[in-house]
């Protein structure tokens, strides 16, 4: 196979890189990289946003059925929950023996004022319909009575409100007291719906906001509903906020915790805007790349402070500026190469300019390359394993492999190695748990390709002494040869030889 040097990185240009916090590659490594720019622009958006919730009973629709008089139910009309009733439907009877009495005062108050006309005799009329009215008996029942005189001894009891039984605390043939509970109706005209909020989603909404609302049960259908109540408290499990509305449910078609989803728009005011595929978060950070002179693959990484997100870009306070160039496709990537370079990135975000580029003196002072290169002593043992589980490989002898892998591994952790290359250690020590769990030679090779990457990039480095050679085989890796690997890598081979 053809044996290519290995060119090694241009020592000016990587010490000016690093100094400035720039990583410039060349046209080819650019395109591998597939990176794509967006100017940032300034604008006001409109923010749509979406909010989980569900229906709940609106508390203000229940009412509870009490026993306006002592005795024993004789007739239950609705006898489970979940029914539905209507307003004035009769419920249960009870029996009464006051009721008896009072009917009987009443009748004969009646035919007083018949006979008489006399004030004290409508007087007692009026009072017993009133002491039957406080035995719960309706306003008909009592004309009934006085007008067929007919004595009744029970007391119908009506639903209050149309809706459904929620609860029903008696049975048929029980005694009841005065003011205990018999049954609770909920109206169901009116429904709650209940919307959970995030923290950082608050400012955005308003009282009487207008919004429009989804349910799985019907499809392709908006409801609509304005904002009436936000709740003043978070919840500490869930850093959430409730937000009520109020739905009309005239047709009964909406029921109690019917999951829900709410879409909610917000104009924002004018700012900076980039896309949210361009932003990288560090934990404490937030980063972006800036392709720093449009003519040129030369990137920069750059904190900045985020404001909301508003669709597919974020809102920027500060740290970039408008038509600068950000990196919105392939930001990852470019810091995968900053890693590997030892430059300022995710892992060293601390040291990251965090304004506009001005003046060279306005950016923080960046790692600079401390010329690291492997002695005799330690080179030895890792390039002796290197070759052994070369050597494995080429015989297909997984064992004889492994052996060496584990010699190489065992080398790697030996080294004292700079703070500047811990991806391509741990490319090194890849596989390390596994490989007393590797039989299959397919298994072995694609190991032993994280390997030699990692060798490959000291090379390039100059951390390995010179004369190693890159070695090209364009057989290898299903035919496909060195065009198989990540595109945050150059350009790699299967072997390294002296």
């Amino acid at each position: 196979m053809a044996l290519i040097p290995v060119p090694q990185d241009d020592a000016a240009e990587s010490e000016a890189a690093s100094t400035q916090g720039v990583l410039r590659l060349s046209p080819r490594a650019a395109a591998l990289l597939q990176t794509a720019v967006t100017p940032v622009k300034k604008a006001a958006e409109t923010h749509s946003f979406t909010l989980p919730g569900r229906l709940a009973a609106d508390q203000s629709r229940l009412q509870t059925l009490s026993a306006w008089t002592s005795g024993r139910i004789e007739q239950a009309y609705v006898n489970r929950t979940a029914q539905q009733v209507t307003a004035g439907e009769p419920m249960l009877e009870i029996f009464s023996p006051d009721l008896i009495v009072i009917q009987q005062e009443l009748l004969q108050a009646k035919q007083l004022a018949g006979r008489a006309g006399s004030l004290p005799a409508g007087t007692t009329l009026d009072s017993a319909r009133r002491r039957l009215r406080l035995l719960g008996v309706p306003a008909t029942q009592i004309e009934q009575i006085l007008t067929r005189e007919q004595l009744q001894d029970t007391v119908t009891l009506s639903a209050p409100v149309g809706g459904i039984v929620t609860e029903k605390f008696v049975n048929q043939g029980a005694y009841v007291t005065v003011g205990q509970p018999l049954f609770t109706v909920l109206a169901l005209d009116k429904l709650w719906l209940e919307l959970e909020v995030f923290e950082a989603q608050l400012p955005l909404i308003k009282q009487d906001h207008a919004f429009t609302v989804a349910f799985a049960a019907f499809p392709g259908e908006q409801f609509a509903g304005k904002v009436e109540l936000i709740e003043p408290e978070l919840s500490s499990n869930s850093r959430t906020a409730r937000v009520r509305a109020s739905l009309s449910n005239a047709d009964g078609r909406l029921k109690p915790g019917m999951l829900a989803l709410a879409t909610l728009s917000q104009t924002l005011p004018e700012s900076l805007l980039i896309p949210a595929t361009a932003v990288l978060f560090t934990g404490k950070q937030s980063l972006v790349y800036v392709q720093i002179d449009a003519e040129k693959p030369h990137y920069q990484p750059r904190n900045i402070t985020l404001g909301q997100r508003v669709g597919e870009y974020y809102q920027v306070l500060s740290g970039i500026e408008e038509g600068e160039l950000v990196v919105s496709n392939g930001a990852f990537r470019l810091d995968s190469e900053l890693q590997i370079r030892g430059l300022p990135s995710m892992l060293s975000a601390e040291k990251v300019a965090s304004s506009s580029p001005k003046p060279a003196a306005a950016v923080a002072p960046q790692v600079v390359m401390d010329g690291f290169v492997l002695s005799s002593a330690l080179q030895a043992p890792l390039l002796a394993g290197y070759q052994q589980a070369y050597q494995g490989l080429i015989q297909d002898d997984v064992a004889l492999w492994r052996q060496g892998t584990l010699a190489m591994q065992q080398a790697v952790r030996d080294i004292a190695w700079p703070d500047r290359f811990p991806r391509i250690v741990m490319a090194l020590q890849a596989g390390a748990e596994d490989l007393n769990q590797i039989t299959e030679l397919e298994a072995a090779r694609a190991l032993y390709y994280r390997h030699n990457l990692g060798l490959l990039r000291f090379a390039e480095l100059g951390v390995l002494a010179q004369g190693w050679y890159e070695a090209y085989c364009p057989m290898a890796r299903e035919g496909k040869g060195p065009a198989g690997c990540s595109p945050t890598v150059n350009c790699v081979t299967l072997t390294l030889v002296p």
